[in-house]
């Protein structure tokens, strides 16, 4: 099943453990990242967000921070019982181009994709 996931996929996702920082409405609020790609990432966020929401987010990406906005394409519950963290799927809706350079030059460096 994950395999035709996969095919769909326009970017290749790498596993990366970093911080965000991520704005809806309110006060920023600290988040996980647990993968990214050029296209999206997946997070952890301490809120449940369904999909269509647009969030603010600011990634910790090693040496370099960037801005992005993104729309919640999936959310759902950890499925432990001790919930800490939600898991988001985000694609990017809005990226500057020296934002997404720093994107491309990071899993370039990090990955050698």
């Amino acid at each position: 099943m994950s395999s035709s996931v996969d095919e769909r996929r326009r970017h290749r996702r790498y596993s990366y453990d970093g911080r965000v920082v991520y704005r809806r409405l309110g006060p920023a609020t600290p988040g996980r990242i647990r993968n990214l790609s050029e296209g999206g990432l997946l997070v952890e966020l301490a809120e449940r967000f369904p999909p269509g929401t647009q969030l603010s987010l600011d990634l910790s990406l090693g040496d370099r921070s960037i801005h992005a906005e993104v729309e919640v394409a999936w959310s759902t519950d950890p499925g432990d019982g001790a919930v800490t963290s939600y898991p988001h799927g985000v694609k990017f809706i809005r990226l500057e181009l020296q934002d997404r350079l720093s994107l491309a030059v990071f899993i370039a460096k990090v990955y050698g994709g």
